[in-house]
């Protein structure tokens, strides 16, 4: 069952990725490219001084804008005020940094931030040395941004060339970059946001889960080893006979309680392990896999298969397993349990295995190459 499960699903994954070519995406995963924003000053429109320290430990979501342009920093400036209210109730930080520092002094971007009412506690206005701003866009979030020596009159052409992506920034990390324009994009910026920002205990939830999974698996392969063990049954060094089996004078056999504790111990962990996910999932949705090419068709074939088998495969046969044993009816339950030992040990791995692709597979920077 096991082996067909996970055939079927390569061959899902495969008709898939032949079905046709999947279009780029406006947003890009910086992955292990991810920079440091490293030192600086600035100065929020309320006068007070921000430096690399007000974002150790916060979410955020910049853009790049100043308060004399015509062109895209009012419809970039829109989509942030709109980020705003998708992001009520979060611990998301909004960030609009000037690239016209001489212009936009605080009292500047004040007006500017009341014109699109933002909440000064959720939505900063940053402004600072030119020098310093240019190199922290170029160096660190490797954006675009200069002083056009032409600018055209009637704001046709803009006095300051800047990228219109807005860049996701965890805890000091330029960690993605977003195309403004798109709404899918901002759908994913918002999604990552939010779960990045979570409380510690939720985004802790998956290795938890992971630990839960690999516990499961050790116990099965335990009570398996126990109830395998041609020591398991006096003068039976094959299988034993149902009936003797059945008597409680077996219960006193050290290796058949073994296998029993061992087997109540899954059925706990899988149990916790199932409210753990749930938990997760209603906090952070789902996560998207990050990687491509042959690996992300691995990950998926994975991910299939596991899915289908611990919610058609281990559920039901786990429970029917279970009801033979407590009613003793042994025959049943070593005939039942042969079947979903396999698939139960089975999904407990690739548990693992989605958690370790998923959360800690190194991944080059992925995305569409869009203009900067």
């Amino acid at each position: 069952i096991v082996v067909f499960t996970v055939l079927a699903s390569a061959a899902v994954v495969l008709a898939a990725a032949r079905s046709g070519a999947v279009p780029p995406r406006a947003a890009q995963d910086l992955g292990d490219q991810a920079e440091k924003l490293g030192a600086f000053e600035l100065v929020e429109r309320s006068g007070r001084q921000i430096s690399e320290a007000d974002f150790a430990d916060r979410v955020c979501i910049v853009s790049f804008i100043f308060t004399r342009c015509q062109l895209s920093c009012p419809r970039i400036t829109s989509v942030m005020k709109s980020l705003q209210a998708r992001l009520e109730g979060s611990d998301v930080l909004l960030v609009s940094l000037s690239v016209d520092p001489e212009h936009d002094t605080p009292q500047v971007l004040a007006e500017y931030a009341r014109r699109f009412e933002a909440e000064p506690k959720r939505w900063w206005f940053l402004t600072g040395s030119r020098p310093l701003i240019y190199n922290l866009i170029q160096r660190r979030f490797k954006l675009s941004v200069m002083e056009n020596p032409a600018p055209e009159a009637g704001g046709k052409a803009e006095a300051i060339a800047h990228s219109d992506r807005l860049a996701l920034v965890d805890r000091g990390r330029v960690v993605g970059l977003f195309d403004s324009n798109e709404p899918a994009a901002l759908g994913t910026l918002v999604d990552q946001a939010r779960r990045r920002a979570l409380p510690d205990w939720v985004r802790a939830l998956p290795t938890v889960n992971a630990s839960l999974n690999a516990l499961c698996a050790l116990f099965l392969m335990a009570g398996w080893s126990l109830i395998r063990s041609r020591d398991a049954m006096p003068g039976s060094p094959a299988r034993p006979d149902a009936k003797a089996f059945a008597s409680a004078s077996m219960l006193q056999v050290p290796r058949v309680r073994g296998h029993i504790v061992c087997m109540v111990f899954a059925v706990f962990t899988s149990t916790i392990f199932l409210v753990c996910y749930l938990v997760y999932h209603y906090y952070a949705g789902s996560v998207p896999f990050r990687g491509q090419g042959p690996t992300r068709w691995l990950y998926f074939t994975v991910l299939i298969s596991h899915t289908f088998l611990a919610t058609l495969g281990v559920v039901p046969l786990v429970f029917l397993t279970l009801l033979r044993a407590l009613q003793r009816d042994f025959s049943r339950h070593r005939l039942i349990a042969a079947t979903t030992f396999p698939i139960w040990v089975y999904v407990s791995v690739t548990g693992v295995l989605i958690y370790l692709m998923l959360y800690h597979l190194p991944i080059a920077g992925s995305g569409s190459a869009l203009p900067i």
